[in-house]
């Protein structure tokens, strides 16, 4: 099981998955608070200086808001097919009290759902990143190997009566892959069972 910490502040989670070749952070806070990450992760004793890529499961505020700052500190934004349109959104939605930095299109990892396994490989780790709309069209689930599945704002399995609701058709794309345990962008991490 790899290495998951967690350092999420202001009600959300945001977790770092340590690995021998650069961590990986899934999710980051609102605009202006990357004070708040740097404190969070001197707290969990994770240097900044380890996290080398950032993954937003979703292009909303409290996920993806100090996208750009972070990528200034150099790391470096992992970005899905499906995700370009909620960069763009997110951009509309900010106002200019929210000191939002736009986030650059030009130098990101563009990477295909379809060649998301063979890419974590490259960061040490064994899983894949899994186009699951429910929450909003440009969600993704980062899915690992060893049973961990990182689902940002996915709501929960069962929500929905309608078994073609996207959300519903996205656990199952997310459950076919034997999830043991649940990592949501709010509230407790838990078991699928």
């Amino acid at each position: 099981m790899p290495n998951i910490v967690n350092v999420g502040y202001d009600s959300a989670n945001y977790y770092v998955i340590v690995t021998p070749a650069a961590g990986l952070l899934v999710d980051v806070g609102w605009p202006g608070t990357l004070p708040k990450l740097q404190a969070a992760l001197k707290r969990m004793g994770v240097p900044l200086s380890g996290i080398g890529y950032l993954l937003c499961t979703h292009y909303h505020p409290d996920h993806a808001g100090a996208a750009q700052e972070l990528k200034q500190l150099g790391v470096k934004l992992i970005v899905l097919e499906n995700q370009a349109a909620g960069i763009a959104a997110l951009q509309q939605w900010m106002k200019p009290q929210h000191h939002y930095v736009d986030i650059t299109l030009y130098d990101n990892l563009d990477v295909r759902s379809s060649e998301s396994r063979s890419f974590l490989r490259r960061l040490g780790l064994d899983g894949e990143i899994v186009i699951t709309p429910g929450h909003s069209d440009d969600s993704v689930t980062l899915i690992l190997d060893s049973g961990e599945a990182f689902t940002g704002d996915l709501p929960p399995p069962g929500l929905f009566q309608d078994p073609q609701h996207p959300a519903e058709e996205s656990w199952q794309r997310i459950l076919a892959h034997d999830v043991h345990t649940v990592y949501p962008g709010h509230g407790p991490a838990g078991s699928t069972m």
